[in-house]
């Protein structure tokens, strides 16, 4: 038993319609509206994902420059500490000088007052035998 309410009809290709014109159109709009917006949706998931290569390729960029900093960082606190017992090893060089400068004026000295009395002597022992 048909229903009373089903109106079949016949669209402009002669096709057999079972829905009435108007909600037909309106199905083939709501088609089109859905292929429109898939098309929408691939497209914005294409850019997204031009976005996240890009974020990512910038974070890359990002990790890199701050490891070079760090890098950086530490090659000036490395530096510090190299300046710094450089310093102290100069200071110990110049240390081990000045004693061994001293120790060498010291000997210097008592060579110098052995020569002068053996000179004395030499000059005593000179006018003695003449």
């Amino acid at each position: 038993m048909p229903e009373a309410d089903i109106d079949i009809t016949f669209d402009e290709d002669n096709r057999i319609r079972v829905m009435p014109k108007d909600k037909y159109k309106a199905t083939e709009q709501l088609d089109e509206q859905c292929k429109a917006f898939t098309e929408k949706i691939h497209a914005f998931g294409a850019t997204v994902q031009t976005l996240v290569e890009v974020l990512d390729s910038e974070s890359q960029k990002i990790e890199y420059e701050k490891l070079r900093a760090i890098g950086q960082r530490n090659r000036a606190e490395m530096e510090a500490e190299s300046r710094r017992r450089k310093q102290q090893n100069m200071q110990a060089i110049i240390q081990e000088k000045t004693q061994e400068l001293e120790r060498l004026t010291f000997q210097l000295n008592s060579l110098e007052r052995a020569e002068r009395e053996q000179k004395g002597l030499i000059e005593k022992l000179s006018n003695n035998e003449c």
